[in-house]
């Protein structure tokens, strides 16, 4: 929306917000987020929602791989590029339509007009007074300084900065209601939220109007707009690697008719090698960490138990309203080689070698296919009874020219199940183009990238033109 114009823009495929001038040529943007998908992943119990971390808002600067223009011109002689400012994020408590303009006008068009270069283009809501056709702003521009809650702020300092605002307590309260979160949330209604430059930077009057551009949600492009949603839900299994003297992630994996389902686990009984009761896990201690995935964490002490001996895990479990007995084991192992002091732990890269399962080098994939990709490890002069738990991650990013390389996914590690390190893929949210996924080794801080992968998310077959 354009500060005392009746101008929309909403379908343009980048944002401007600005201030500047004599003639205060303010504006801002609004937006609100669609929180069907998730509700849904929660509802049907894919996302535990004891286990979200964080939310965080993504927009990408226009020109953050376009180092030439930072510091320079915008489009137009009249507006420079903004650096060294503050931007906030405020909460919009009034419904509004988004519209279907598309031009950037700052003039004032309180009649249609006609441009010598644009076609006729009408007043139409939302814009700087109305909210709808009908209904106008209570006050204009969707802000009351000193009034409107802030959701958050950043700073930028050169200007070519993405827009990456935590918005935790925002969204989990849109979610899941009043109260949820702290104090931080909005109260009363959201209708989405809004960006713009704070009151001190709008009342300012340079000769050019200072500008910075983000890309929305109509680019085509992958830089569209997005919510982060960081979720802990990785698998690190150690029943193949339980150490003694150390917490130890024992999981059970629960499948119903062929698919992943939540169920009542009751309590895990944990038994010794002569069949003793030796603990009884329960309540909160078991953790639902995804849908049909729970984990309870023991700690056997050395001082009470020899190594090299099987204990028992056995998971007592309801699931539709029948009771099962499911009978596990786990092989305890010295602390000797957990604990070390010196080399003799140490991973040799060079040793290991990675193999892709589920996704085929160069291959297309549909989007909104989940690809479990499963990992097959071969290391040379491998001593089967060596007892080393890799320390795996994968990345997924895209490439902008030679320069730039964009994460989609950051590394994120691999879950470690008792049948091998694995982790889903889902493209639903991945836009029709090129990607790359790449597996690393860590060993402490030291790390080697082992295997990167091409492919290609098509739509219907094609590439998005």
């Amino acid at each position: 929306m354009i500060g005392n114009n009746l101008t929309n823009n909403s379908q343009n495929p980048v944002t401007e917000i600005s201030y500047g001038t004599f003639n205060k040529q303010v504006s801002r943007f609004i937006f609100d987020v669609d929180f069907d998908d998730i509700r849904a992943k929660i509802a049907d119990g894919s996302i535990n929602p004891n286990r979200i971390v964080n939310h965080v808002l993504h927009m990408t600067n226009t020109i953050r791989y376009a180092q030439q223009y930072v510091g320079k011109k915008s489009y137009s002689l009249n507006i420079d590029r903004a650096s060294s400012f503050d931007l906030e994020l405020f909460n919009v408590n009034e419904y509004w339509d988004e519209g279907s303009g598309y031009v950037f006008e700052y003039n004032d068009p309180n009649f249609p007009y006609v441009d010598v270069v644009n076609p006729v283009i009408f007043p139409q809501a939302s814009n700087w007074s109305a909210r709808t056709t009908t209904s106008g702003w209570t006050v204009q521009g969707a802000y009351i300084s000193g009034v409107t809650q802030i959701m958050g702020t950043q700073s930028f300092e050169k200007g070519d900065e993405n827009i990456e605002i935590d918005v935790t307590d925002y969204i989990n309260q849109r979610i899941f209601g009043t109260g949820y979160t702290g104090t931080t949330a909005f109260s009363g209604s959201s209708f989405g939220l809004g960006i713009k430059f704070p009151d001190s930077f709008e009342e300012l009057d340079p000769e050019f109007r200072q500008a910075v551009a983000f890309y929305a949600k109509h680019t085509n492009t992958f830089y569209e707009p997005y919510i982060e949603t960081i979720i802990d839900d990785t698998i690190k299994d150690d029943r193949n690697y339980f150490y003694l003297d150390k917490d130890n992630d024992l999981y059970l994996y629960v499948n119903v008719g062929g698919f992943q389902q939540n169920i009542t686990v009751n309590k895990v009984d944990i038994f010794d090698y002569e069949d003793n009761l030796v603990a009884t896990v329960s309540g909160s201690s078991i953790v639902n960490v995804s849908k049909g995935i729970y984990k309870i964490t023991l700690n056997i002490d050395s001082q009470t138990y020899p190594d090299a001996v099987l204990f028992r895990d056995v998971w007592d479990v309801t699931i539709n309203s029948k009771n099962f007995i499911y009978d596990a084991e786990f092989y305890l192992i010295s602390q000797d080689k957990f604990y070390t002091f010196d080399q003799s732990n140490q991973i040799n890269f060079d040793n290991y070698f990675f193999y892709f399962w589920g996704i085929g080098e160069k291959e297309n994939v549909t989007a909104g296919v989940v690809k479990k990709i499963k990992l097959t490890i071969r290391e040379l002069y491998a001593n089967q009874n060596n007892f080393l738990p890799l320390d795996i991650e994968y990345r997924l990013f895209i490439t902008v020219g030679k320069k730039y390389e964009i994460d989609i996914i950051p590394f994120t590690p691999v879950n470690r199940t008792n049948a091998g390190y694995e982790f889903n893929l889902d493209t639903s949210w991945l836009i029709p183009q090129d990607y790359y996924l790449q597996i690393r080794m860590k060993n402490g801080n030291y790390y080697e990238n082992k295997q990167t992968l091409a492919f290609t998310v098509v739509s219907n077959g094609f590439l998005k033109s």
